[in-house]
């Protein structure tokens, strides 16, 4: 049976790459965008996939958008969870408002798709939900140049065990905590970071399909006892 996958954030990275990899699975992977980026109208194409556009932040939005797909005939079995942002938020002299910003895009927007989603896969007797966190939501790895963004992933992985309690035994609801991962936003890394970057045990930065490979067994039937949890993929960051 072919399983169907939505992607949430699947317009370039981590997304992206988890797209790929479930097309290439012969999964029937559902895109999803903010606008009808380039991005995602090559990628739609490239995998024969459709794409779906809403701001993930905006709650009716994405209910639309859900019904939407659903209403082309889809019903997602699993649901990828990529969305974020990232921005300085100095821990002393930042401007708070952003960390408001940091949260709505790190937390509401992949709230918002859950409770979209979920009740198509309970009605369809089950599925597997992802989100995409992050090292900066682990307390020694918190980051005071991006306090909201480190406090915003560390939300993310205490609102996924909370789906995950709330949506036992028919869901499971896990996350993946990335090191630093080379995407775009490896372009912004300034000295000290791409320090950090080669301090972990494998001396590198992961790609984007070494993240999305562990996505997508989160999704298949061989994660079934896996509930609840956040895993990390830092290349050994956080044991050093």
């Amino acid at each position: 049976m072919t399983r169907t996958v939505l992607i949430a954030g699947s317009s370039r990275g981590i997304g992206a790459a988890a797209a790929r990899l479930e097309a290439a699975a012969g999964s029937q992977v559902i895109l999803h965008g903010r606008t009808e980026s380039g991005a995602l109208k090559k990628l739609s194409a490239d995998l024969g996939a459709p794409a779906f556009n809403c701001d993930g932040q905006d709650a009716d939005a994405v209910i639309a958008m859900v019904d939407e797909v659903k209403n082309r005939g889809y019903v997602p079995d699993a649901l990828i969870c990529t969305l974020g942002a990232v921005q300085a938020t100095d821990a002393m002299t930042g401007n708070t408002d952003a960390w408001l910003d940091e949260y709505r895009a790190n937390v509401l927007a992949p709230v918002n798709f859950i409770r979209a989603v979920a009740p198509l896969m309970l009605t369809n007797g089950g599925g597997r939900i992802v989100t995409v966190s992050s090292i900066r939501g682990r307390d020694n790895l918190a980051s005071p140049e991006v306090t909201g963004y480190s406090a915003a992933k560390a939300a993310l992985e205490n609102v996924t065990v909370s789906f995950a309690k709330a949506l036992a035994p028919t869901i499971t609801v896990n996350s993946v905590a990335p090191g630093f991962v080379l995407t775009d936003m490896a372009e912004t890394w300034s000295d000290e970071v791409r320090k950090e970057v080669r301090a972990n045990l494998l001396g590198r930065a992961g790609e984007p399909e070494e993240i999305a490979a562990l996505l997508s067994f989160l999704v298949s039937d061989s994660a079934s006892f896996i509930t609840g949890q956040t895993i990390l993929a830092d290349g050994g960051l956080d044991a050093r």
